[in-house]
């Protein structure tokens, strides 16, 4: 008697997902789609450590080879993906990951995919072949892999900001310059007006966010720390939220960060450059003319 069997495809589609579900953590939420055939297999849904729902959400492709081939520098590539897929997932507003599946190994492995596209942007802006290359590395298991991951995912998810704050940053060196100089040599006790005031928080935040998505150590105290202490040292009874004094002691901090973001961002812009060529060509040549120490190229 003649009976329905299972493909191949559905077999390796199957282990790659039961794969899948036993790497990641346990209080992390997989919501499943109900078509696969647009290039998203599943959602998945990050919870913090105090298992609260965060509704940050990852799309992730599936993709499973019954044993991988590493090359001798401990890459894989892939080659089987539509680049009506790939423009697919780079439209996506939340990050998207290729997992790729080690049946025989039992191991998994990521990559972010707009991470990949803007490394090798022009070899995608030729809308023609386009290939996904993992590293051994970048294996998902719940000690390196987890948060190599999580930073991934963070990288992405913030994204948009860090090009709204580079750009804040950059069109706004030369006032950071001179309103640093500005708060340099005044009279401690004078009062930062409102004007300034907004001023410096919209720097401190700038800062603040730059600092946090390069990995840099952010050495600035945060706003509410600046004016609990502002307020003990004046007293609270005054009428300014900031002195001149409050500002001063945290020239220098500012300006060696100002250094310290510039170099990241160059190395930054090289791994990127393929991107920024064809996304922002003025930003590029900008950021490569500006010195290290913050010194504009006019």
């Amino acid at each position: 008697m003649e009976l329905p069997k299972r493909t191949k495809q559905h077999i390796s589609e199957s282990d790659s997902y039961k794969l899948f579900q036993s790497k990641i953590p346990n209080n992390w939420i997989i919501r499943e789609t109900t078509e696969r055939d647009y290039g998203i297999d599943c959602y998945l849904e990050l919870v913090n450590a105090n298992n609260q729902l965060t509704g940050e959400l990852v799309l992730i492709q599936l993709k499973s080879r019954k044993s991988i081939d590493w090359t001798t520098s401990d890459t894989y590539t892939i080659s089987d993906i539509k680049i009506s897929t790939a423009n697919y997932w780079n439209q996506f507003a939340v990050p998207v990951f290729i997992f790729l599946a080690d049946i025989q190994a039992q191991e998994i492995y990521f990559l972010s995919v707009k991470h990949w596209i803007r490394r090798k942007f022009i070899e995608y802006s030729k809308q023609g072949s386009f290939s996904f290359q993992f590293e051994k590395d970048f294996a998902f298991n719940l000690k390196e892999g987890l948060s190599n991951f999580k930073l991934y995912f963070s990288y992405e998810h913030n994204r948009k900001q860090f090009e709204n704050e580079l750009i804040f940053f950059l069109s706004n060196l030369k006032y950071y310059k001179e309103f640093l100089s500005e708060h340099t040599n005044r009279d401690f006790h004078l009062g930062i007006e409102s004007s300034d005031l907004i001023y410096f928080e919209a720097m401190h935040r700038n800062f603040e966010f730059l600092c946090n998505y390069l990995f840099i150590g952010f050495t600035i105290p945060s706003l509410n720390d600046i004016k609990t202490k502002s307020e003990k040292t004046f007293g609270a009874e005054l009428h300014y939220e900031l002195y001149e004094h409050d500002i001063a002691e945290l020239v220098e901090n500012f300006q060696h960060l100002t250094s310290t973001i510039i170099a990241c961002l160059k190395i930054f812009f090289d791994v990127e450059a393929e991107y920024w060529i064809r996304k922002n060509l003025t930003v590029l040549n900008y950021l490569n003319n500006i010195g290290e120490d913050g010194s504009l190229p006019y």
